[in-house]
């Protein structure tokens, strides 16, 4: 590998940094309506039927006229992966630019700014007035687009790609892994991504994920 100084880490969230998978069933679930309707919904996107961005406009009407906190408060005690929170903030103090990308919802990213301190997060959100939801979306990125958003990111913080860490566990993770200078698959469920990853990580602990990264900046 070219010599070259990391300086940042672009990691994806659900499923990666958090336990939940999806921030959208996480709330049909806790709410007890992951019913035939929202499945069907979720099945017809993964079937190529439907855009990622209709699929995400039939999911939010579900909770049209919901108070926002309802939603916010399902996802206070959303726990961290094992020792995410311990080994995001070494890497924090240790000087890396931690970057966030998810398709999700942004109840957890904005939980990560507070907790974690990541410098820059983009998701999705739950458009709501008067602290009612509308059941409408503002989607700032979506499936398949984290490649093309990590560059603009990336031009805007005058960091080269080869200079990034990626970390994440699905097919939607493989846009940014290909652009960045290291990937890293952890709690994987993407044969695809494991593919292409530098590392694949054999457990369900963070801390699998820090040692890969300070073993890297160590040797490089």
């Amino acid at each position: 590998m070219e010599k070259r100084k990391f300086v940042a880490i672009v990691f994806d969230i659900d499923g990666t940094i958090v336990k939940p998978l999806s921030s959208w069933r996480y709330i049909h679930e806790r709410l007890g309506n992951w019913d035939v309707l929202a499945y069907k919904y979720q099945d017809m996107f993964l079937k190529g039927k439907i855009s990622y961005r209709e699929f995400c406009k039939l999911d939010a009407s579900h909770w049209k006229g919901l108070p926002q906190h309802k939603i916010s408060k399902l996802f206070k005690r959303v726990p961290y992966t094992k020792n995410a929170k311990k080994y995001l903030l070494k890497l924090k103090k240790m000087g890396f630019c931690l970057i966030a990308l998810s398709t999700g919802l942004h109840y957890i990213p904005d939980r990560l700014k507070k907790e974690i301190g990541f410098k820059i997060i983009v998701s999705n959100r739950l458009i709501s007035r008067k602290g009612i939801l509308t059941g409408g979306v503002k989607i700032n990125i979506s499936h398949g687009e984290k490649g093309k958003v990590l560059r603009k990111i990336l031009t805007k913080l005058k960091i080269h790609p080869k200079q990034v860490i990626c970390v994440g566990d699905s097919d939607g993770d493989i846009p940014m892994a290909k652009i960045c200078g290291f990937s890293i698959s952890f709690n994987s469920i993407s044969s695809n991504l494991n593919m292409i990853v530098d590392y694949v990580c054999k457990g369900n602990d963070f801390s699998e994920v820090y040692r890969v990264i300070k073993h890297l900046i160590e040797h490089t």
